[in-house]
């Protein structure tokens, strides 16, 4: 009996996940070892059990080969039924491309519930899995995000395309790999092959092996090689390109601009410097995120509002400074619905796709056009590295700033419990306020927690920042 671990491993140390699992002990002589075990080389949860099962996939498919040899595997026909020899249709297998050989499929149909086997010279008899209804069925199970949905669903009928079949089964370890060599040949991104393109194949048919679907997963031990890419600077916005940025949020606006893109330009872009958020779990706030608590105005990142990497909501204070510009003021008037976006505008928007994720491309383009345009820094991811960057400057505990953030607790022991909200508040409020410069004339003062949100000289008023 193996006794498998059903999820990633965190290391107490270091907050890296890893794959474990204990080695049955019938192979533990063949593999010199009682563990499989490898890091995942990541910190955030959901990609690691992206990778996780991609690992446990492939460590599956060499037990199974140890287990029972390839050569007795491949020649071995199902007992109570004809071998290959001596069924009756031939079939010619997906079209090759790039010169592969053309594979001939034996069909036979002699089964009670009408389903056809196949056997193609490489594999034993199997059941058609075409990919729709394991996909479907897949990504229901995994609960799926539907932007993930659209893209692997992409991938899959991309890989339908070349092989000129649906079904699982007949694709081979040796279609997978001449497949993933073509897509590096034709221009694409190493990264993208192996976390889009290779990953969907290898979680869908890991499924399938697992839910009876398939006997083998071919994709189990394709890997892509990626290059360490050159690193010319550091991915946080450097101090001119902020202060750009915030300048330009300012205004004045084009009055060709609706009055939610407006906002958007006004506001997204100190939220995410004053918070550090993932530009989306800003685009998303609804008027309800927004609210004062014992004196201390807080915007909360929930799920509820839209996607969320990790699945989780948290609380972020907000810094003086924008209570002192008037967000709060602004939010009351835009009242309990999305405060950068209108439903009613929504024209193509869908859950793979939502409006508010096009609200952060468009405010990403506009970035770019006030010459922030540097391809080794993301125009709205910046702000991320950047608040790090201020915060270890400030002193601020690194657990509290990941809270802030969102990011993944380091430890299995700082899972347990929350930070308080006057935790965060405190170490938000060691944050310094950006300064603009003497030119603008602008007063530094900012209330107190609970105090009138008076704007800074020079700063438009929340009614202003909304027309």
């Amino acid at each position: 009996m193996v006794l498998a671990m059903a999820r990633p491993w965190r290391h107490p140390k270091t907050g890296m996940y890893w794959f474990r699992r204990r080695v049955p002990r019938e192979l533990r002589s063949l593999l010199g070892r009682n563990e499989e075990r490898k890091t995942l080389g990541t910190k955030e949860p959901a990609l690691a059990r992206t990778r996780y099962l991609e690992k446990a996939a492939e460590v599956e498919a060499r037990w199974s080969r140890l287990r029972s040899g390839e050569t007795a595997l491949e020649a071995q026909p199902i007992a109570g039924h004809s071998t290959p020899a001596t069924c009756n249709h031939d079939v010619p297998a997906a079209r090759s491309f790039g010169g592969w050989p053309r594979r001939h499929v034996a069909v036979h149909s002699g089964f009670s519930n009408g389903a056809a086997l196949i056997y193609d010279g490489t594999h034993p008899l199997q059941r058609p899995a075409p990919w729709r209804p394991v996909f479907e069925a897949y990504a229901a199970e995994a609960k799926l995000a539907p932007s993930t949905i659209k893209r692997w669903t992409g991938v899959l009928a991309s890989l339908e395309g070349v092989m000129e079949t649906d079904d699982l089964a007949r694709i081979t370890r040796h279609d997978l790999i001449e497949w993933k060599t073509a897509l590096l040949a034709s221009g694409r991104d190493p990264r993208t092959v192996r976390d889009a393109y290779v990953a969907a194949v290898k979680a869908v048919m890991n499924w399938a092996v697992a839910n009876g679907r398939l006997t083998t997963n071919a994709a189990a031990g394709v890997t892509v090689l990626v290059p360490s890419k050159p690193q010319t600077r550091d991915r946080e916005f450097t101090d001119v390109e902020a202060d750009t940025i915030l300048r330009a949020s300012l205004g004045p606006h084009s009055p060709r601009l609706s009055r939610e893109k407006a906002a958007s330009r006004r506001w997204i872009p100190w939220l995410c410097a004053y918070g550090g958020a993932r530009v989306n779990e800003m685009t998303q706030l609804r008027g309800q995120d927004v609210r004062l608590e014992n004196g201390i105005w807080i915007v909360r990142v929930t799920p509820d509002a839209g996607r969320v990497k990790t699945g989780r909501w948290r609380d972020v204070p907000l810094h003086l400074d924008l209570v002192a510009q008037g967000f709060p003021d602004f939010v009351r008037a835009r009242g309990h619905g999305p405060l950068f976006y209108d439903p009613k505008r929504g024209r193509g928007g869908s859950a793979a796709h939502p409006i508010y994720k096009k609200v952060g491309e468009r405010l990403a383009s506009w970035v770019r056009t006030l010459g922030v345009d540097d391809p080794g820094v993301d125009p709205n991811h910046g702000w991320r590295h950047r608040f790090k960057t201020v915060g270890r400057r400030a002193g601020i505990d690194p657990a509290v700033l990941d809270a802030i953030q969102g990011h993944a607790a380091r430890t299995e022991g700082e899972q347990y419990g929350r930070f308080p909200t006057e935790a965060l508040f405190d170490a938000i409020r060691r944050l310094p306020t950006f300064e603009m410069g003497a030119a603008a004339g602008w007063s530094c003062e900012v209330p107190s927690a609970g105090g009138s949100s008076v704007p800074r000289r020079g700063v438009p008023t929340a009614a202003e920042a909304i027309r």
